[in-house]
């Protein structure tokens, strides 16, 4: 009976152990699939997070893996065609520059041009053809207030960035109505504000008479403008418009010399600017002349010859041809590129600045690139060096408009250069 009793509980005592391990292993076995299973899980979590963030860059139109193109409206034909011929070569000048270099976060950039003939009509044409047809990211470099302004409601709607236009209309720095719109290009209300406190520093009010020669539009009116607000404005004596299709500045010129006026600021393109001074010689007017941002080239001079000599130029930016490291790149890029003497303006380098200023926005902006992230790209960008080409640039939330300042230049011994005291 004993014996019995020991085997019966030998025989429990094994099932017990056998009933231990077997526990063990499921025990194991469940902490395992538990471990595999959260293990699992995770990464699940982890693919669909890098999933989500992928679906959540949507690339802005006109924006491929592999490309970015860009529109530009620009006087091509007509009486401003020299300006807009210069600006397209900077702006080919800004994509050999990206593209030589292995592009912007793999992307290379390209652009289409539109000829609108300084024409508000054909500037919207052109960005309806850009956003609706080719698909552009943004409108880049375009020349005129007057065609511009016609078209930025279309811009503006269609969330299309405007980058680095040469215009000036004090309206579109306004970042409320036109959050998309990047410049460095300070208005030309500015620039004659600007003008007017350098006549009285330089010359005092009791001894200066005015004349101002502006284009009949909304940059004339301003450049008006901006001058009477100055502390010069009481100078002001005679006002007189030209038209796009002038031919000739002779009633305007007569009239500067019957009013007596010792400074004329002319509002017009470079070779505008010699037409004037031709006439200015041969009708006999005796005064200092102040050409605008668009007089401002070797063109100016080559046609207008000695008579350029001492003439003065208000402009946004330093001489084409001074001597500092991103103007001696600029010239350098430009003559490689085909640009003859003339070209080497205001106009291809205003051009070329916007490009320096593009190039760094795409790189911060970086692989997710859309309206958004370049505006945002731009806003955060802080005494940017330009070279000497500007002062150093800033733009935030609230501003725009990188560049404030007003730099005078004068044509000596055939050259445009910058000058701080003037005779």
């Amino acid at each position: 009976m004993k014996s019995k009793l020991w085997k019966l509980l030998a025989i429990f005592a094994v099932l017990s152990i056998v009933a231990v391990g077997c526990g063990g292993d499921d025990d194991d076995s469940s902490s395992s699939s538990s471990s595999e299973s959260s293990s699992s899980e995770s990464s699940s979590s982890e693919s669909s997070s890098s999933e989500e963030a992928e679906e959540a860059c949507e690339l802005g139109r006109g924006v491929s893996d592999d490309m970015i193109l860009f529109g530009s409206s620009q006087p091509m034909t007509g009486n401003l065609a020299a300006l807009g011929e210069q600006a397209v070569l900077a702006m080919e000048v800004t994509k050999e520059r990206i593209n030589s270099g292995g592009g912007i976060n793999g992307r290379m950039i390209d652009f289409i041009v539109q000829d609108d003939a300084y024409n508000p009509e054909k500037t919207v044409a052109n960005a309806q053809y850009f956003i609706e047809q080719e698909k552009v990211f943004a409108i880049w470099a375009s020349i005129g207030s007057a065609p511009l302004k016609a078209a930025m409601p279309i811009h503006n709607e269609s969330e299309t960035l405007t980058l680095f236009p040469w215009a000036q209309d004090l309206s579109f720095y306004d970042v409320t109505a036109n959050p998309y719109f990047f410049s460095v290009n300070p208005s030309a209300y500015a620039q004659t504000f600007g003008f007017g406190k350098v006549l009285v520093e330089t010359y005092g009010i009791d001894g200066i008479k005015v004349g101002l020669m502006t284009i009949n539009s909304v940059d004339g009116q301003q450049t008006v403008d901006g001058f009477k607000d100055s502390v010069g404005g009481s100078a002001l004596v005679d006002e007189q418009t030209w038209e796009r299709d002038s031919t000739t500045y002779g009633p305007q010129i007569l009239s500067f010399i019957d009013s007596g006026v010792t400074d004329v600021y002319i509002g017009t393109g470079d070779t505008q600017f010699a037409q004037f001074l031709l006439e200015a010689d041969q009708l006999g007017l005796d005064a200092r002349f102040w050409g605008s941002t668009g007089t401002i080239s070797a063109n100016s001079i080559e046609l207008a010859g000695d008579l350029s000599e001492g003439a003065y130029g208000v402009n946004v930016i330093s001489s084409a041809n001074g001597d500092k490291p991103g103007l001696n790149e600029y010239r350098e890029a430009m003559f490689e590129a085909g640009a003859t003497e003339a070209q080497i303006s205001t106009a291809s380098l205003l051009a070329y600045t916007g490009g320096l200023v593009l190039e760094e926005g795409l790189t911060r902006a970086g692989d997710c690139l859309n309206t958004a992230s370049l505006a945002a790209a731009f806003e955060s960008i802080t005494d940017f060096s330009t070279g000497g080409i500007m002062r150093p640039l800033n733009f935030s939330s609230e501003n725009h408009l990188g560049n404030n300042d007003v730099i005078i230049l004068q044509v000596q011994d055939g050259v445009w250069v910058e000058v701080e005291n003037l005779g």
